[in-house]
């Protein structure tokens, strides 16, 4: 089962190179963050693309802004059944979606930034709904993925040493703590159980100039997985070669959901 994440920044934009992303990579599962779109502006090649069903939390909450979604292929749906969707009622700014595929809960998810004092509270309330969310739910023993944009790097090794300073948004420490409590409560970072001590590895880069041809990087687009199913992942792999946003698509394989 291959699953996918991705920024797009904006799903319009990037139609045509989502589109041919999915050809070539076809994932079982793809969640998309930041549409910046309500659901009559999603490019209808995407809403009834052949061979997947498409889930929205579109941008209602402002004009442009945020927005989640999922597409999930018909054969996952013949494994596990239809998806029971949801949006969870913790969501702020339509940042995230609730899909049940058999046993598994999976969360498609899109962190706010958090640079305005006010937004970094909003960011911190987040990250403690989201886990204790995760603590009930792994206590009903089904399992759990979160796949998304978390804007947060957790270790050093997660950004590149000209942007590890403790006021860097993103990199402060009580979100950076956040984070952790968020796995504490039961999960794994499945693309760094593959890649333990490998530097250099990142997902999205600043806005200015040179900063992704030096490789100035942060890693901020992550899968999680409670440990039975970060158990079952085979590969990881970040996308680099896809340049059409200004994050990289990750994709985590796995040999079977619960």
């Amino acid at each position: 089962m291959r699953l996918a994440t991705w920024n797009i920044n904006g799903i319009r934009a990037r139609e045509k190179a989502l589109l041919a992303w999915i050809q070539t990579h076809q994932p079982d599962v793809l969640v998309l963050q930041e549409l910046k779109a309500t659901r009559s502006q999603i490019p209808a090649t995407l809403t009834s693309l052949p061979h997947y069903q498409a889930y929205w939390n579109d941008s209602t909450v402002r004009a442009g802004y945020s927005g989640v979604g999922a597409l999930v292929h018909h054969s996952v749906i013949e494994q596990y059944g239809e998806p029971q969707f949801a949006i969870p009622e913790f969501d702020v700014e339509n940042r995230l979606l609730q899909l049940q595929l058999g046993n598994t809960l999976l969360l498609g998810t899109y962190f706010p930034r958090g640079e305005k004092p006010e937004h970094y509270a909003l960011k911190l309330r987040f990250f403690e709904a989201l886990e204790t969310f995760v603590r009930q739910t792994l206590q009903t023993h089904k399992e759990v993925i979160i796949a998304g944009d978390i804007n947060v790097a957790r270790e050093e090794i997660d950004l590149h040493p000209s942007q590890q300073s403790e006021n860097a948004t993103g990199f402060r420490p009580d979100e950076r703590q956040a984070l952790n409590r968020l796995l504490a409560a039961g999960l794994r970072d499945v693309f760094r159980d593959f890649y333990p001590n490998q530097a250099g590895l990142y997902t999205w880069f600043p806005y200015w100039k040179g900063a992704r041809e030096r490789n100035i990087g942060w890693r901020i687009d992550c899968v999680y997985a409670s440990p039975k199913l970060a158990s079952r992942a085979k590969c990881a792999t970040i996308h680099s070669d896809e340049k059409s946003s200004d994050h990289y698509p990750v994709t985590v394989e796995f040999e079977t959901l619960a």
